[in-house]
Parts: structure tokens; C-alpha cells; sequence
């Protein structure tokens, strides 16, 4: 797997394990595709619901409704609910997903500056809160919405979410690209089941409290307080991080794909672009025998040749990587970096 692809500066990335570096950039990249998609929306607009009245007098009355009320309830009281359905997810859609975000833009900063435990504590509330809400609102939209509106705030809490995490998680999967790639009850498992070693709820627990005494899975050890003489040195929270996050955030940017898609249809070929970009990359960042199934599926661009050298383009775990993250490669023969327009395949 190699170390990086030049995604981000490589001074950001001096304090991130060599070898997760990789990982660490594949995240930023989910990130910042969701990030680019939310952009576009906002600019055009696509959010924002239009319709048009019968008659003046129903304008009127609409008018004199929103003035006393909102403007949702002035659309109810018009007949126009379907459109505050409408109007009611997306905006639901894009403060959430923007929320979302901006915790995990923050904790990907955080990791790249080694304040490991202010990054846990910043993903503890998307990858836990957001997520969930997001995924119910792919998978079953018609039940979040009846209880959004009918039995707010009581009927959407996180207690009463947890009966049915895995149902929540199966059924967003399954409306996704990735639900052949990944496993729903692992996503379960890695952010909520606080016996797994290998998760993030008890990193999430001791990052968030200086003592947990509740569980003996979260237990504090003896004479301790739960991170704070942790050395910022220490490479093994990165690899406990980076071992669930490049699987998580693969299935959170797909889950805000799915309902940006609600909203308004996307570019065939940007939509298209994005879906291999995100699995391929996730291949790479596994290594092994998907990063060899990854770049077998690039091999066709061999065609390619160097503007420069006119040596052909060999695609390499490093230039697999480029390609796909930074649409970019690294000739063989004259070993400059080439810009190669991957996305425009599709």
C-alpha cells in the first residue's frame, strides 16, 4: 500500500503513521466529495421547494397563514403536504449533513496535529448521532418522517434508536453503491458495541469522561485517568482509528449520496465517477487482495501515454492510488507527475 498520494501537503502529514497515510488521505477525500456535493447543491439552489398557487385567493390565505405561524405549517394548512414533506427533508438533508461535516473536517485536523483525543471526542457525535439519523432517513424515510413529525422529540431519541440500530443500518446499506462492499452489523459493531476491542465506543467513553466505572469493558485501569498521561507519540489509537473510519466514512458518504439524490437527480457521470473513485480507494487503502483487484480494474488505461516522455502509463499501487484520489499519476519513465482527468471516463 503506498504511503501517500500527495492529496494533502505533505507538512500536514508529517505527524500521521507513515503507513496510514494512505488512509488518512482517503478519509479527507469522502469528506471532501461530500463537502463538494453539499456546495452544489447549496449554489443551485436545489434544496429549496417551488410550487405554485391555484388561485390569489389561495396565495393570500397562504400569506396571512405563514405570517401567524411558519411557513411548513401555512403549506399544510394549504393542501400543499407533499411539498412541506418536501421542504422538510431537505432541509433536515443539508443542515444535518453540514453539521456532519464540519465535526469531521475538525477531527481529521486534529489526527494530522496528534490531539488524538479531541479528534475522538469530534467523531464521537457524527459517526454516533448524525450517522444514524442520516442512515434512517435513507433507509425509511416514511417512519422517520411520521415520527419527526408526530412524536417529536420523544420518538427519536438515541435510546429509542439503539432497538433498532441494525435495522436502521441494514436498510440505508442496502439503498447504497456499497452494499456488497461492506457489512452493517460491522459498522454497528465498530461505533456502538462497547465489548469490541477493535471499535470506537470505548475510545469514544474515555475521550468524553476522565473516569468510566459503569462497565467493565470501559473500566478505568487503577490510579488513572482515562487518556490524559497517554504519550502523543504513541502510533496505536491511529491504528485502531484507522482500521474503522476508511469502512465507516465510506458508508456515511454514501448514505448523504442516497439523500442529496432525494433531493435532485446528479450528473450520470459524476454519480458514476464517484462510486468507483470511493470503492476503488477503499480497495486500496485494504491492500492485499483488493488493492491487486483495484488496480486490475485500471489496467485498461495502460493506453495512456507521458505528454512529455511518451512513456506509457504503469499503474502501479502508487499511481492506482493517485488516479483515483488525485486524478493525477506519477510517470515511470521520466518520473514527473501527470494531471490525467479520471472522473471525466465517466
Amino acid at each position: 500500500m503506498p504511503n501517500s498520494v500527495h492529496l494533502i501537503p505533505r507538512n500536514r502529514l508529517c505527524w500521521i503513521p507513515n503507513d496510514l497515510r494512505l488512509a488518512h488521505e482517503y478519509c479527507f477525500f469522502l469528506h471532501d466529495e461530500s463537502a463538494r456535493l453539499m456546495v452544489e447543491y447549496e449554489g443551485e439552489e436545489a434544496h429549496v421547494v417551488s410550487f405554485k398557487f391555484r388561485n390569489r385567493a389561495e396565495a393570500k390565505a397562504f400569506k396571512k397563514h405563514a405570517a401567524k405561524a411558519d411557513t411548513i405549517a401555512a403549506m399544510r394548512a394549504g393542501g400543499y403536504e407533499a411539498e412541506a414533506r418536501k421542504a422538510v427533508l431537505n432541509q433536515i438533508t443539508m443542515a444535518m449533513v453540514s453539521d456532519c461535516l464540519h465535526h469531521i473536517y475538525e477531527s481529521l485536523r486534529c489526527l494530522e496535529k496528534r490531539k488524538i483525543i479531541v479528534a475522538l471526542n469530534l467523531l464521537r457525535k457524527p459517526l454516533t448521532d448524525n450517522l444514524l439519523y442520516l442512515s434512517w432517513m435513507l433507509g425509511d424515510e416514511n417512519g422517520f418522517y411520521h415520527s419527526f413529525t408526530t412524536n417529536s422529540p420523544r420518538g427519536i431519541t438515541s435510546s429509542i434508536l439503539k432497538r433498532k440500530r441494525v435495522e436502521i443500518l441494514s436498510r440505508a446499506l442496502a439503498m447504497t453503491e456499497v452494499a456488497e462492499v461492506l457489512d452493517a452489523e460491522f459498522i454497528d459493531r465498530a461505533l456502538f458495541t462497547q465489548a469490541n476491542p477493535s471499535g470506537f465506543q470505548k475510545l469514544f467513553q474515555h475521550a468524553v469522561h476522565l473516569v468510566t466505572v459503569q462497565r467493565i469493558e470501559l473500566e478505568t485501569t487503577p490510579e488513572n485517568f482515562n487518556f490524559i498521561f497517554k504519550r502523543h507519540t504513541d502510533d496505536d489509537l491511529y491504528e485502531l482509528i484507522y482500521d474503522v473510519l476508511p469502512q465507516v466514512l465510506l458508508y456515511l458518504s454514501h448514505v448523504i449520496f442516497g439523500l442529496f439524490e432525494r433531493i435532485a437527480l446528479p450528473d450520470d457521470g459524476g454519480k458514476n465517477a464517484f462510486y468507483v473513485r470511493s470503492i476503488l480507494g477503499f480497495y486500496l487503502v485494504q491492500g492485499e487482495e483488493n488493492q491487486s483487484h483495484a488496480t486490475k480494474r485500471l489496467a485498461g488505461l495502460t493506453c495512456v501515454k507521458c505528454p512529455d516522455c511518451h512513456s506509457a502509463l504503469k499503474i502501479t499501487p502508487h499511481n492506482a492510488a493517485r488516479l483515483v484520489l488525485t486524478e493525477s499519476y506519477r510517470c515511470a519513465g521520466c518520473r514527473r507527475v501527470q494531471p490525467f482527468p479520471f472522473s471525466w471516463i465517466f
